[in-house]
């Protein structure tokens, strides 16, 4: 089975289930079909699992380092999952993952990134401290989503709209009135956090469930599915207080339709995945890397084994106008 063919059936075979709601979100459960084990050892651990235990580094690319870039040593015995959105803290700015990437054990590769604090370029670290308790919003990964997607089909590389990027994340910490003196993404949450983590307490994953659809005022907001439900539980917190701050700092109210015909709506958006044009991009890491192009979604999945280790989709309007590749450059305070 080829990779395209694997996400297509992997969505087709994906189960709608209740929906959880908290303000302004409304979360829709996306059900593995019944044959996938719930349960079990996970085939790779997850980032923050590998940090705690010593068993990966994430630091800067030579002595200089680079804007978009950055090196990552996995020492462990299995492979590691480094998840699109994930916020890495420390070095000489805070930077997020541009794609989902399978790092291979006992491996040392770079990988890609966008910077989400434009106003240091100062070492506070040698190596990422971990990750921010709260993902990228989805309307800034769905800017970053696009123009990755359009250097992957075109350019044949990872590379982001950085100036996309800052926009948003400029946009998000002023709407949700943070203080963020070096303009930093995970200042977002500031010492409020419990305000975005706790909604991820009252909404639990149910059992069988491998993603989310979100909804903002009954609004498509992002999807987020993984090959597993214990990859998802794991994620859950961090994915979940990303839609609730995306919710808080959006001021924008558009007429909220019913949460009936909203949630019929939404599946029939996400559904049209599989008749959209599917591309595979660059290697990196281990499995392939697929973008969708159709005139509503905007969607991004890694396939590896015959299985979709991780799906991202968003409306194709979130991603903004079409926007041209600028250069990393260093932005300073």
């Amino acid at each position: 089975m080829n990779e395209t063919q694997a996400l297509i059936d992997f969505i087709s075979n994906l189960g709608i289930g209740s929906c959880a709601h908290a303000g302004r979100l409304t979360l829709i459960s996306l059900l593995a079909p019944k044959r996938t084990p719930s349960t079990g050892p996970s085939p790779y651990l997850l980032y923050q699992q590998a940090h705690e235990a010593s068993l990966i580094s994430i630091e800067e690319v030579g002595n200089g380092g680079i804007v978009g870039e950055l090196q990552v040593a996995n020492r462990a015995n299995q492979h590691v999952l480094l998840v699109e959105g994930e916020v890495l803290l420390g070095m000489k700015q805070t930077r997020v993952l541009n794609v989902t990437i399978l790092v291979p054990a006992q491996t040392v590769l770079q990988v890609p990134v966008s910077c989400v604090e434009s106003g240091r370029w100062r070492a506070v670290s040698e190596e990422a401290t971990g990750k921010a308790a709260v993902h990228l919003v989805p309307s800034v990964r769905a800017a970053k989503t696009v123009t990755v997607a359009r250097s992957m089909r075109g350019a044949r590389t990872f590379a982001s709209d950085q100036h996309a990027v800052w926009a948003g994340v400029d946009r998000v910490l002023d709407g949700y009135g943070a203080d963020a003196p070096s303009r930093s993404y995970a200042d977002l949450a500031g010492a409020d956090a419990t305000a975005l983590t706790d909604v991820a307490k009252s909404v639990e994953p149910a059992p069988g469930q491998t993603g989310v659809l979100v909804l903002v005022d009954s609004h498509v907001s992002c999807v987020d599915v993984f090959e597993s439900p214990q990859v998802l539980s794991a994620l859950w917190s961090g994915l979940v207080a990303s839609y609730q701050a995306e919710s808080l700092a959006t001021r924008d109210q558009k007429a909220r339709p019913a949460v009936a015909r909203a949630k019929a709506v939404a599946w029939g958006w996400f559904r049209s995945i599989v008749a959209s044009s599917i591309a595979v991009g660059p290697e990196i890491g281990l499995g392939a890397h697929l973008t969708v192009v159709a005139p509503g979604v905007e969607a991004a999945a890694l396939v590896h084994g015959g299985k979709v280790v991780h799906l991202s989709a968003f409306p194709a309007h979130a991603g903004g106008s079409p926007t041209r590749f600028v250069r990393p450059a260093r932005r300073r305070s």
